[in-house]
């Protein structure tokens, strides 16, 4: 196999028809308000042929796009020649490449295929996709970027050194040589099915069904109105028998609709730390291949439910590099992961993360007042009618929500170490945030002339992946924390650019 990546190159001729389905689709989903109006209109052979010449030149575009598209790699850069009648000529430096990720849908994988998707810092989606390259041709490429990535970390870092910085980019080479994280079974891949979001699947099912059984409303209703007035009054009472069994049946086809959507989301999960960062491979009939490094991760994000917590796992989202406008970035989703994962994981990123050395905020009380109000405001329309019923349905709603808005405000809590934040609210869905200091593009410190008044404001972390913010904090801890983030901040900057060379 030829691995010269200098000379520019085409992408396998399967190529071609992957391309021709992706164009396809992304106009049916950029046109489908006009084809919904087609279906319900009275549709004649000229709107078929117009239809068919439109997916005609949607088809000839794709394989024009896979004829004219090229890349290899230069000696700074990821070159990228691509277009239809205007011609575009990309460069990606090797510093801004956020992670390489190979994948493999149910074409790839029939053909022997991969597809590679370059994720670079601050732009929404991916710089570079190849959609059909041979497997060999796809490692080869994906480690050879790799090399020229490390070799351009390691020159910047050496000269770094030579001139009395310091080389900040070892802190995120643990030694993790092929720790295994998180592999998941069947029987695994089931709990995860089964602590999923069942009234979204709930929905979504139905939207499913709804779809194919368009139109047969009409039917129904002729056929019954054939029936004989005492047979249409004995099927009015059996449907009214029939709601509690369908509550059943929807919550059912919930369920059975998240283990479907996990068993294809994360089947074969397998996930790996190095030295290097994240392995993590995963996916039924679409394979996913990802590679995070460590210095590229901005934004780790822990959740759970009740019924995960009662199964001992939690949920975790990994966040890179965004675009403008909270766009693209990568976001990497790994189940199933136990106490004994996070704390591998956790201790991989973030080294300086210690009991001993936090330091623990809350917000102000005037929050856990402000909570059961808002949660009250239901409660306004049982009082205009006052009658016995609503009053005690008032009564008690009010003591249930006293009690969850409690549980919630006593949830709330930030603790600051030497170079990380940890976030966590909730009680039952529970979130842990954790971002690191020397990593934030910014603090903020918001407040209305309400709160200016109270002295109290919104504390707000601004990252590459996004911000996050701890609300209704005291002013004078809230001014500490930004401080001493900035400061932390300010002196990682100060050492990745050679003890202040080349900032004002």
């Amino acid at each position: 196999m030829n691995t010269d990546f200098s000379v520019p190159r085409m992408q396998h001729p399967v190529g071609m028809a992957i391309l021709v389905v992706k164009f396809c689709w992304k106009a049916i989903s950029s046109f489908w308000p006009i084809l919904i109006g087609l279906s319900l209109a009275e549709v004649d052979w000229r709107h078929y042929l117009a239809i068919s010449l439109v997916f005609i030149g949607v088809a000839a575009s794709a394989i024009v796009y896979y004829l004219r598209f090229r890349y290899h790699v230069a000696s700074d850069a990821l070159i990228v020649e691509r277009g239809l009648i205007q011609r575009e000529r990309l460069q990606i430096p090797f510093d801004r490449i956020q992670a390489v990720q190979l994948f493999q849908g149910p074409i790839q994988q029939l053909a022997g295929l991969t597809g590679v998707r370059v994720d670079t810092a601050g732009s929404s989606g991916s710089e570079l996709e190849l959609v059909a390259v041979r497997r060999s041709e796809a490692e080869g490429l994906k480690e050879h970027l790799r090399r020229r990535i490390e070799s351009t970390h390691a020159s910047a870092s050496s000269a770094l050194v030579a001139e009395g910085g310091e080389d900040t980019g070892a802190i995120f080479h643990q030694d993790k040589a092929g720790t295994p994280l998180v592999a998941l079974d069947f029987p695994s891949l089931m709990k995860v099915g089964l602590s999923q979001n069942h009234l979204r699947s709930a929905f979504i099912s139905l939207a499913v069904v709804m779809s194919f059984f368009q139109g047969m409303e009409d039917r129904v209703v002729a056929w019954l109105e054939g029936l004989p007035f005492a047979v249409q009054a004995l099927i009015g009472l059996t449907t009214v028998l029939l709601i509690l069994p369908g509550i059943m049946l929807f919550l059912l086809a919930g369920v059975v609709t998240s283990v479907v959507l996990a068993v294809l989301r994360y089947w074969r999960l397998n996930s790996t730390l190095d030295d290097e960062g994240l392995k993590l491979e995963m996916g039924l009939f679409k394979r996913n291949v990802f590679e995070v490094p460590f210095q590229k991760i901005h934004l780790t994000e822990w959740s759970s439910n009740w019924v995960r917590r009662q199964l001992g796992f939690e949920t975790l989202r990994i966040r890179q590099a965004q675009a403008e406008g909270g766009a693209g970035g990568l976001r990497v989703f790994i189940p199933a992961v136990e106490p004994a994962h996070r704390a591998a994981m956790e201790s991989a990123l973030y080294p300086d993360l210690l009991p001993e050395t936090a330091r623990e905020f809350r917000p102000a009380g005037r929050l856990r007042w402000l909570l059961w109000l808002i949660a009250l405001l239901p409660t306004t329309a049982l009082t205009l009618d006052p009658s016995a019923g609503n009053l005690i349905a008032a009564l008690l709603w009010s003591g249930f929500v006293f009690w969850t808005s409690g549980r919630r405000f006593r949830s709330l809590r930030m603790a600051v170490h030497g170079d990380a934040v940890v976030l966590e609210r909730g009680w039952f869905w529970r979130t842990r945030v954790l971002l690191k200091m020397s990593q934030l593009q910014g603090v903020e410190w918001k407040r209305n002339a309400l709160l200016e008044r109270r002295e109290i404001g919104h504390l707000v972390f601004h990252t590459a992946a996004g911000a996050r913010s701890f609300r209704y904090m005291r002013k004078l801890e809230g001014l500490q924390v930004r401080d001493f983030a900035l400061h932390q901040l300010h002196q990682a900057r100060w050492a990745l650019d050679g003890q202040g060379r080349g900032r004002p």
